[in-house]
């Protein structure tokens, strides 16, 4: 973006030096400045609210100020492609409201990622009948799971899908030092790091 300076400076000050994704209950919350190979990298991405030029995400020939600090927004690389992908839901006010909402969190010293959310002995059962979609478990903040089991049963639809995370996930098996059983562990996100309640004798074991 072709921004002055001064909207620069006010762009990424306000937000934080963090994704503005806020949107239906999820925070994205990332850092865009990241330590990679001893080095910062700069991952952030500066987003046009209304699209620069026709053919673009949002583009509206009703723009007087189109690289200004009014119309940017700044977003992790993965939610910068989801908001100019699916632009049915991620309009032109809802992305106003998402910078709005992210601002007001970074002057409340709340502009940081989510807390992560911790799933235990748990079972979720979904059933969906006569419809295009049907999701069994969304999960799009970082999360942990032990002993977590998730069903789907899905009557007439054309796509199924079990699970689904826009965060990386990852899978662990670890035994117990304990009891020698089996700790079966995933997580959304970066990893997290203390103790997970073994499934079978129910004493901690740590984390790697």
């Amino acid at each position: 973006m072709n921004l002055t300076d001064k909207d620069r400076k006010l762009l990424w000050a306000k937000a934080g030096n963090r994704c503005s994704y806020h949107f239906k209950g999820e925070i994205c919350g990332q850092s865009l400045v990241v330590a990679a190979g001893g080095e910062d990298v700069v991952v952030g991405q500066e987003c046009h609210i209304i699209g620069d030029r026709p053919g673009s995400a949002r583009y509206s020939p009703d723009c007087p100020n189109r690289d200004s600090y009014d119309n940017a927004i700044l977003f992790c690389p993965i939610h910068h492609k989801m908001v100019d992908d699916i632009q049915t839901t991620h309009t032109v006010s809802a992305l106003e409201e998402m910078k709005r909402e992210h601002e007001a969190a970074v002057r409340a010293g709340r502009g940081g990622p989510t807390e992560r959310l911790v799933f235990t002995h748990s079972e979720f059962n979904t059933e969906v009948s006569d419809a295009d979609r049907a999701v069994g478990m969304e999960v799009n903040k970082p999360a942990s799971f032990t002993n977590v089991k998730s069903t789907l049963k899905a009557t007439n639809v054309k796509e199924a899908i079990g699970f689904t995370t826009n965060q990386p996930l990852t899978g662990e098996i670890s035994s117990c030092p304990h009891c020698g059983g089996l700790v079966p562990f995933a997580y959304t996100g970066s990893a997290p790091s203390g103790d997970v309640r073994c499934p079978h004798c129910g004493r901690n074991v740590p984390v790697k």
